[in-house]
């Protein structure tokens, strides 16, 4: 069976691994380290076996000049931007978002509309960053994106410990605990103003913001991928990673604490020195984030996991 390919919810690798991720493609398989056991898993990139290719990054620029190489194994490629263009103070190093949005804008001009998706998310309203700051930079944005995008996923920050632990040691915000009603509210009025730059929007495992004009996310939706791509053996079968996601089933092949974004609120990065560190130490020829998986023994003790 074919498999759609999460390149990745874990962390950016357009942004930071493209090469890494090309020549994963090029030798036809990946290793992926479960971040649970910590056991290895071969997973095959190889034409036959991939049905879809499923990108998640702030920054597409260091991927576009590899596009071209990666449609030799698929041209079945979607991907999720995101552009919240949150002050630095929150968001260490990512590219401004008048920069991001000139990379949707082509990447929706290559392919179409319906290939990209915005992800303004998550929302983090703190002491220092009211709703208003985001409403206003929604708006800038879906001005920018204009007759690009036709869909739009948003969140609010999930507070976790290491995002608590991170705003305490690398800022001075201090998250602001907005009531579920009030949130309601605010994703009606994104939800209102979305709809005047014919975008449609969604809410990532937030299903308390659903209402008649914002809808439930499926981020990596089977039905619709089959569709954009008519594409029949993309599967449709439901494989939640969270509490109220909705996504179909997929394999993530990136690693947790090797973004060095720096983003604050992150869930997947425990502290941005870490993942700092784990980028600098990578290289472009291991066969997974973060290790080389490359021993005979290893191949060995790892084959009863290889995922096909």
């Amino acid at each position: 069976m074919k498999n759609v390919i999460s390149i990745s919810r874990r962390t950016d690798i357009p942004a930071f691994y493209a090469d890494w991720f090309v020549e994963r493609v090029r030798q036809g398989e990946v290793y992926i380290k479960n971040p649970y056991s910590g056991t290895f898993s071969c997973v095959s990139l190889k034409p036959g076996d991939v049905s879809c290719f499923v990108f998640w990054s702030r920054n597409y620029a260091p991927l576009i000049p590899y596009l071209k190489t990666i449609e030799k194994t698929t041209s079945n490629l979607y991907f999720h931007l995101t552009i919240t263009g949150m002050p630095d103070s929150l968001e260490h190093n990512t590219p401004p978002y008048k920069e991001a949005a000139h990379d949707f804008r082509y990447l929706a001009g290559r392919y179409s509309p319906e290939h990209v998706m915005w992800r303004f998310d998550p929302i983090c309203i703190t002491d220092k960053l009211p709703f208003e700051f985001f409403e206003d930079r929604f708006v800038t944005c879906a001005e920018m994106l204009q007759g690009y995008c036709r869909n739009c996923v948003i969140s609010f920050v999930h507070a976790y410990n290491k995002v608590y632990a991170n705003l305490k040691k690398y800022s001075d915000h201090i998250l602001v605990d907005v009531p579920e009603g009030t949130r309601k509210n605010y994703a009606r009025r994104l939800a209102k103003i979305a709809e005047r730059y014919g975008i449609k929007l969604h809410a990532c495992c937030n299903d308390h913001l659903l209402s008649d004009n914002v809808h439930k996310g499926r981020c990596i939706n089977g039905a619709d991928l089959a569709r954009l791509f008519a594409d029949p053996t993309i599967t449709i079968q439901l494989a939640p990673t969270r509490r109220e996601c909705a996504c179909t089933k997929s394999i993530d092949i990136g690693a947790y604490d090797t973004c060095p974004h720096g983003c604050l609120y992150c869930y997947a990065n425990a502290d941005k020195e870490t993942s700092r560190a784990a980028f600098v130490r990578q290289d472009s020829r291991w066969n997974a984030l973060g290790a080389n998986v490359d021993e005979a023994s290893e191949r060995d003790e790892h084959r009863q996991y290889r995922l096909f």
